[in-house]
């Protein structure tokens, strides 16, 4: 049985626009800045393996809740934010952004002075999007592919690649710390986005490690179909049903996250302009960064944060975000200040999820 999930990703076209691109790399700035803070670059490394909190996260900075978008816009905007960090580095990205990533990770292992990482980086990129373009399905080709690590030698891979004749996206997410050093090939992925409702033969799973060491005539001969693995199912359909993409659990979640009482949260409300409505918001954002990995399994919810660009579940609310960022920009400010009481209110606010 694979080890890996798969969920159906519908392709969307379309960019998205600057006004929210920027704004999903200040608040994307923003919430690596105190993952990073509180616990770690290795953590965050691992995060972005994970495909429901990258979906999560995708939701809560304002993106499509279903498309192929949320993988290439959100990591496009967290490269931008993050890679002056000093902790953690993004190479590659979508199109020809993807081919520098060579060049990319030879800046990153110089910023982060990882020594004699430089070699070892490319050749687990170059064979993750060959593993991923020629292993685990036919005729896709990769058209994001990104490599993110820690100054620690953390690593994980974030690429999609396009099945041109289904009209699907397939997201691959691998996370270093479970790939096999013997075989790279044995079920490397923590997580694959894709429509596994076609016949593909795949290789990276487990029962078909005789065939990667076999034959070509073996292969040909005793193919193994991959027909069985859990699959969810992200629909077509642009609008957001109540309780179909989104659980009981997660519609109380936003019921409680939108009672948020501001008068509860003094040090918030020095912010200027913060109210109910970023209090809510801020109550997303907390609960990706310090919410239980049960919050991540719904990430559907996390579109009624500020909305999304395709207007669903509502338009993007600027004034919300930018005030939601703003408060953020505050208490980072404020936890270099009061490192005893580091994201006090953030943190309160995260148990609008918890329960």
């Amino acid at each position: 049985m694979p080890m890996h999930h798969y969920t159906e990703l519908p392709l969307h076209g379309g960019n998205a626009p600057r006004w929210l691109f920027s704004r999903m790399v200040k608040l994307g700035s923003a919430i690596g800045t105190v993952i990073l803070d509180e616990f770690g670059a290795d953590e965050l490394v691992a995060r972005l393996s994970d495909s429901a909190w990258l979906q999560a996260l995708a939701c809560t900075m304002g993106y499509d809740w279903h498309s192929s978008g949320t993988t290439t816009v959100t990591m496009g905007a967290l490269k931008e934010a993050l890679n002056d960090t000093g902790e953690i580095f993004i190479a590659g990205g979508k199109g020809k952004a993807g081919l520098k990533t060579p060049q990319d990770i030879t800046t990153g292992v110089d910023v982060l002075s990882i020594p004699g990482a430089d070699d070892e980086f490319k050749e687990l990129s170059r064979l993750s999007a060959k593993i991923d373009s020629a292993l685990v399905y036919d005729n896709v080709g990769i058209y994001h592919h990104t490599f993110v690590f820690s100054k620690n030698r953390k690593w994980s891979v974030v690429q999609q690649a396009l099945d041109s004749k289904n009209r699907k996206a397939i997201r691959f997410q691998w996370n270093g710390g479970n790939v096999d050093k013997k075989d790279i090939a044995n079920e490397p992925h923590s997580a694959v986005y894709s429509d596994m409702r076609k016949i593909s033969l795949d290789l990276t799973n487990h029962e078909n490690d005789w065939a990667r060491s076999g034959s070509i005539e073996a292969l040909r001969e005793f193919p193994y179909y991959s027909k069985d693995s859990p699959l969810t199912d992200y629909p077509s359909r642009h609008a957001i049903i109540p309780r179909l993409d989104i659980s009981k659990r997660g519609l109380d979640a936003i019921k409680r996250a939108s009672e948020r009482d501001p008068q509860s949260y003094k040090e918030l409300l020095l912010v200027k302009g913060i109210g109910r409505s970023t209090l809510r918001s801020l109550a997303f954002v907390s609960s990706v960064i310090y919410g239980k990995e049960l919050s991540y399994k719904d990430p559907v919810t996390y579109s009624y944060n500020v909305g999304g660009k395709d207007g669903i579940p509502f338009p993007v609310d600027t004034k919300t975000y930018d005030s939601a960022i703003s408060a953020m920009e505050h208490m980072i400010d404020g936890a270099k200040l009061e490192s005893k009481e580091k994201y006090a209110a953030l943190r309160r606010l995260s148990s609008a999820f918890s329960t």
